[in-house]
């Protein structure tokens, strides 16, 4: 059995969040799963995750209780004595410095799930210029990579990194599946969008090949989820477009995010660069086509269930997604084998491997 020491980094920061929801999904399995021969050691801190916080035998399992602001419950991490307790491995789920100093007896595993705050600056949070990701890497002994792309990126910009390197994909939730129930008040015919829309995930670009195919398909809308109301600069874009009355924004909560992919006529991720993709999986789990940029991992999510288009290029995504409408016998081939490919992203077989990651850094075969 390995003990595995979590910290509570991003537990203590996320109430909701994609980094978090990897490592909650994580604990789940070795929670629940002894073939993984993982024993998580008990985190015994105040954190804000949802994901742990509404899962109680995990939350029993970390020893963790709510907190009440993310700010409170970092402060406290960043102020407590280090964890000095029984762990085989340290698995570091953010890189605050100061957590560097936990479990110095401890093999220590760290995943990079992105390069962004190093390939945009722009979009670096107030915690990213806290952060220490390149010691982290540099004195692990173990990385994980969610990507191929993440990979190579993370060895163009740290070529110092030393460490074996695992890519572990991501999995995606059971509840995602061609049957999910149709959400009350969605529209008959949308296309969805799921996540952030700023900078590099290049919302103006989906808004402007939508706008190029409305005309041609009165009743469909754009529907918006997460990501934040629409902004006044974004209004602005869709007014002088003319879609302004097509496109909506809604934020769901978790268990409603199946049947909103399920109904939808396609998903559309214009995403410049991710580290993985989440929301395009998710499409795929649940038989609805998805759209994505050729560029980053998105093509290594999507294989050939997907269609494609070039970063930017609005006109040839306005193409693809004409074809997902018009081509019934192509677009349902297509989502067939979505629905095979993503069945093979599982978080048993993320923890599967990741088990594997642990006992090779302790020696272990």
């Amino acid at each position: 059995m390995v003990r595995v020491a979590f910290d509570e980094q991003i537990f203590a920061i996320q109430r909701h969040g994609g980094i978090s929801r990897v490592f909650a999904e994580l604990a789940r399995e070795f929670e629940t799963n002894p073939d993984h021969d993982v024993q998580l050691q008990p985190v015994n801190a105040p954190i804000v995750n949802e994901y742990i916080l509404r899962d109680q035998p995990t939350a029993q399992q970390l020893v963790v209780s709510p907190g009440r602001h993310w700010a409170t419950t970092i402060a406290r991490s960043m102020g407590r004595r280090r964890h000095t307790g029984p762990a085989d491995i340290v698995h570091s789920t953010f890189y605050l410095p100061r957590m560097l100093k936990d479990y110095p007896q401890a093999k220590r595993v760290v995943t990079v799930h992105d390069m962004i705050p190093e390939l945009f600056p722009k979009s670096r949070r107030r915690l990213d210029f806290l952060t220490s990701k390149h010691e982290y890497v540099r004195t692990a002994d173990h990385v994980v990579c969610i990507s191929e792309s993440t990979k190579k990126d993370l060895l163009r910009i740290y070529p110092d990194v030393t460490a074996p390197i695992t890519v572990i994909h991501h999995g995606v939730g059971a509840g995602f599946g061609p049957t999910a129930t149709p959400l009350p008040g969605f529209p008959d015919n949308y296309v969805i969008h799921v996540g952030m829309r700023q900078d590099y995930k290049d919302g103006a670009t989906l808004f402007r090949a939508f706008a190029q195919i409305a005309s041609g398909y009165r009743d469909l809308q754009l529907v918006l989820v997460g990501g934040g109301p629409i902004t006044a600069a974004e209004k602005q874009l869709l007014t002088e477009l003319g879609i302004e009355t097509r496109v909506t924004q809604t934020t769901l909560r978790e268990p409603d995010l199946p049947g909103a992919y399920t109904h939808a006529r396609m998903c559309v991720f214009p995403s410049r660069y991710e580290g993985f993709g989440l929301p395009a999986l998710e499409a795929m789990a649940s038989g609805t086509p998805v759209v994505l940029c050729d560029s980053s991992s998105l093509p290594e999510i999507g294989g050939d269930a997907a269609w494609y288009f070039e970063a930017g290029d609005d006109a040839v995504l306005a193409k693809q997604m004409a074809a997902v409408l018009d081509d019934r016998e192509t677009t349902e081939a297509r989502a067939a084998q979505a629905l095979q490919r993503a069945a093979s992203f599982t978080w048993t077989n993320s923890a599967a491997k990741l088990a594997g990651v642990y006992r090779q850094a302790i020696g272990g075969h």
